[in-house]
């Protein structure tokens, strides 16, 4: 899980799916749940299929969170010359 969101085939849950949760699948094919993406109890085909469409996903709303305000842009801006000017005053 990350930021609130799902990946069933994001077996580590690192938010990625990628070779390492295929890896997790094939450790715990017809053994162990641990690869069970369609969370129906087992790790099977059905759950390698889930794996394959999301090969490569994240989350979306992490991609989203990544992306600045623009209120802090404008922060920003404005606190560069003012911490600019009391470095000039001091010295």
């Amino acid at each position: 899980m990350v930021n609130g969101t799902f990946l069933p085939a994001d077996f580590d849950e690192d938010g990625q799916v990628n070779a390492d949760d295929l890896a997790t699948w094939q450790t715990a094919f017809g053994a162990t749940d641990a690869g069970d993406a369609d969370l129906d109890g087992d790790t099977d085909g059905a759950d390698f299929l889930l794996w394959q469409q999301q090969f490569g996903a994240t989350p979306a709303v992490a991609a989203i969170q990544a992306i600045p305000e623009p209120a802090t842009l404008a922060l920003l801006t404005a606190a560069v010359p003012l911490a600019a000017s009391l470095t000039r005053r001091r010295a």
